[in-house]
């Protein structure tokens, strides 16, 4: 770590989340953050002063039913274009993950917005990725309404 990386302070972050409404639980390497009633959780992993929160959209038993991962790569890479603020990962044995990066030196104030927006775009995707499983790939009018854009005739 540089001397001028700020360590990042998971207590602050821990307490944003709590005064936000999230259940907090302290794991190896972070913290977990889940919404009371909902099943979803967040993951909150320093690392060398930046904190990379995370959410799993498809674990390995979800990609074990896709025929190939053909499509579900060319969906999440169209998906990404769309600046969505957040990227995925894929990792062959935990699955495919919606990543956000926080910069050294973030408020830890503005992590429940982050949260609120992995789980924006993972609700819009869902069935989206649902699809790809299934061998479809979108096309961007059928992207654009999964985040309830509407086309715009682009000028000439």
């Amino acid at each position: 770590m540089s001397d001028d990386t700020v360590p990042v302070n998971l207590h602050e972050v821990a307490q944003a989340c709590r005064e936000a409404g999230y259940v907090v639980t302290e794991i190896d390497r972070g913290l977990e953050v889940s919404g009371e009633e909902e099943g979803g959780a967040f993951y909150l992993l320093p690392e060398n002063g930046w904190l990379q929160a995370r959410c799993l959209v498809l674990d390995p038993d979800d990609l074990d039913q896709a025929r190939s991962l053909d499509a579900l790569f060319e969906t999440t890479a169209r998906a990404q274009f769309r600046l969505i603020g957040c990227r995925f990962g894929f990792d062959p044995f935990t699955g495919l993950w919606l990543a956000a990066d926080l910069y050294p030196g973030f408020e830890a104030e503005q992590v429940p917005t982050v949260l609120e927006q992995l789980g924006f775009v993972w609700s819009a995707l869902e069935r989206v990725l649902d699809a790809a499983l299934k061998g479809t790939v979108v096309d961007d009018p059928t992207l654009d309404a999964a985040f309830e854009l509407e086309p715009s005739e682009r000028p000439h």
